[in-house]
């Protein structure tokens, strides 16, 4: 039976494969916000953003169970224009799984962007969530993106010729005095020093990444005790673009990897872990492939994928301090149309150290950006 499931969602993807497609490194799914437009100026918008999502997750191990998640995540929203460097969006984020009566979750969307140049901006409110961030997965799990609520707090945004960065908070959960729950909020910093002029056939570029969950509070009456969970990458990337060839572009990249639990109570059975991940990337007119090696000594994450981690997500008494990984990632897609993409998308992870523990996931996904004009809008 698991050959049989295998050998479908294999054959799925291939038959991607024969559409007119274009792929991008980063998860183009994964990607709603709208760029900022300094030209639109007392501009009203109607804004609509959806995600349909199949994910089948055939996971196996001791480290996480499989998954199946049908259903998709609707955020339908005005966008306002008071002046050319200032935006409101007002709106509702809907998620729905298929079987289920109601929404699993319903929440206000609410933003105000703040573009203080060409380069630098600032975001209070419902956060730009743009490809998770662009964090790795072994640090947040790319998943997430639709099937937790969506981030809000404070983010700074800058972009340069050779540096770009991404700086958050999200805060999760807000809590009163006495409240029987601790708050938890996550801090990011997205990062990419750029070595080299980007337009050159190689690129060389330095990504940074660091992630803290902390879990805490000072007027709760909760008795759990505080977590603060903290993950580094950093490494160096370089890509050549490729010209006469049905290759257009290639990638290696090496990243290493640090956990830290500064917690009262280590909840992870170790203070420190570390990882090294090496990838190899090819990308044509129609497809995308990285392929890679993982090799982690007790490392963990509080937000990343479980396949990475040391111990066990649902049977935290099982630690493996060692674990070597053989990872592969294909994606595709193809235009519909103006905002519309359809595509698909297969992992595939391989765990050395164990002789049956091969755990794979195939994704169709169907996103929608679209943005009308509605009507001009004197503010004051």
């Amino acid at each position: 039976m698991f050959l049989k499931r295998f050998i479908f969602s294999v054959l799925l993807i291939i038959g991607w494969l024969t559409l007119p497609l274009h792929a991008q490194q980063f998860n183009p799914f994964y990607s709603h916000y709208s760029s900022f437009k300094p030209e639109a100026k007392e501009n009203l918008y109607f804004r609509f953003e959806n995600l349909n999502f199949t994910k089948n997750n055939e996971y196996n191990g001791e480290f996480v169970k499989g998954a199946t998640y049908f259903g998709y995540l609707a955020t339908p929203k005005l966008v306002y224009y008071p002046t050319s460097n200032f935006r409101i969006e007002a709106g509702v984020r809907l998620q729905k799984y298929s079987g289920l009566s109601n929404f699993s979750e319903s929440e206000p969307v609410f933003s105000m962007h703040y573009q203080a140049n060409e380069k630098l901006s600032l975001i209070l409110g419902s956060l730009n969530q743009e490809d998770n961030h662009h964090l790795h997965e072994a640090i947040f799990e790319p998943e997430r993106f639709f099937t937790d609520k969506g981030e809000n707090g404070i983010q700074v945004l800058y972009n340069s010729k050779f540096f770009k960065a991404d700086a958050w908070i999200n805060w999760e959960q807000f809590i009163f005095q006495n409240d029987p729950l601790k708050e938890i909020f996550t801090f990011g910093l997205s990062a990419d020093l750029r070595l080299n002029n980007s337009d050159s056939q190689y690129s060389l570029s330095i990504p940074m990444q660091v992630f803290f969950v902390h879990r805490g509070g000072e007027i709760d009456s909760s008795d759990k005790n505080k977590q603060t969970i903290r993950n580094v990458a950093t490494g160096i990337s370089l890509k050549k673009k490729m010209t006469g060839s049905r290759f257009k572009s290639f990638e290696l990249e090496a990243l290493a990897f640090d956990f830290n639990d500064a917690s009262e109570i280590k909840e992870y059975g170790s203070s420190n872990g570390k990882a090294i991940h090496l990838r190899a990337g090819v990308k044509t007119e129609y497809s995308d492939l990285k392929i890679g090696y993982w090799s982690g000594d007790k490392f963990n994450s509080a937000r990343g994928s479980a396949l990475f981690q040391s111990m066990s997500v649902f049977d935290n008494s099982y630690v493996r301090e060692r674990r070597d990984l053989l990872t592969a990632k294909y994606r595709i897609h193809k235009s519909i149309a103006k905002g519309i993409l359809i595509g698909g998308q297969l992992d595939a992870y391989l765990d050395t150290n164990s002789t049956s523990d091969l755990s794979y996931a195939a994704s169709v996904f169907v996103k929608i950006n679209a943005e009308f004009f509605l009507k001009k809008l004197k503010w004051n």
